[in-house]
């Protein structure tokens, strides 16, 4: 990506070229059904399911998708002895499917060693959100090398139908709640370097800085400005 034009608000545009580990990672992910980061579709709000559709045969494919495409990216981090990143959840829209459906992982910790429980949302909705708020680390496989703090609620009350067309309620805190709002986020159209106001706090981070990123979050050396992360998801570098 060297080569383009930059702008006085951004840093030199060589320091934002991808490494040849971001390179290897994308196309990893890519393997798993992942589409690019630069799909427009990202940056839509997704379609809701009928709740006629629900149990149809197309619909449980997109769920299907879902959970084997998560499933695959969490046994590979567990797998690996590089440091990887574990998924915690996954929209529709990042395989390409522009439905209002995600998996979560419920029941991991914040640590992320080892996987936990990954269930199904259909047309989620938040109904509540408290206002007590916590700002937490972040990135997603649908950001690229974008990392940064979000704050949100730390706890909110959801109401969606599981894969069997089920309505549900139920109150999700903390980690748990912090995964839910990022891929309920994702079925709006929203990335959550989106919901960062403060440049200082939106970073670029290569996939071989990722191990050392946490430690050093607040005083990273390569912020992502708000333009620079508007000319990525758009694939305008």
């Amino acid at each position: 990506m060297s080569g383009r034009k930059s702008t006085s608000k951004l840093l030199p545009a060589d320091l934002y070229d991808l490494t040849a580990e971001d390179v290897a990672r994308f196309a990893e992910e890519a393997k798993h059904g992942m589409t690019s980061p630069h799909n427009p579709m990202l940056n839509l709000p997704a379609k809701p399911v009928p709740p006629i559709d629900i149990v149809t045969p197309e619909t449980r494919t997109v769920v299907r998708r879902l959970y084997q495409a998560a499933g695959a990216q969490q046994s590979q981090s567990t797998m690996s002895a590089k440091p990887k990143r574990m998924l915690v959840g996954l929209a529709a829209p990042q395989i390409n499917e522009h439905l209002r459906i995600f998996v979560a992982d419920i029941d991991i910790d914040l640590e992320r060693k080892r996987p936990g429980r990954l269930v199904c949302f259909i047309n989620p909705e938040i109904i509540w959100r408290s206002r007590e708020t916590h700002e937490a680390r972040e990135g997603c496989f649908s950001a690229g090398p974008v990392w940064g703090l979000v704050r949100r609620p730390v706890a909110i009350k959801v109401r969606a139908y599981s894969p069997d067309g089920e309505l549900f309620e139920e109150v999700f805190e903390d980690f748990t709640a912090r995964i839910i709002q990022h891929e309920c986020d994702h079925l709006e159209g929203i990335r959550f370097p989106d919901r960062i106001r403060t440049d200082k706090k939106r970073h670029w981070v290569h996939t071989e800085e990722i191990a050392a990123y946490p430690e050093n979050i607040h005083k990273w050396h390569r912020i992502c400005t708000r333009e620079r992360w508007e000319a990525f998801k758009n694939f305008a570098l």
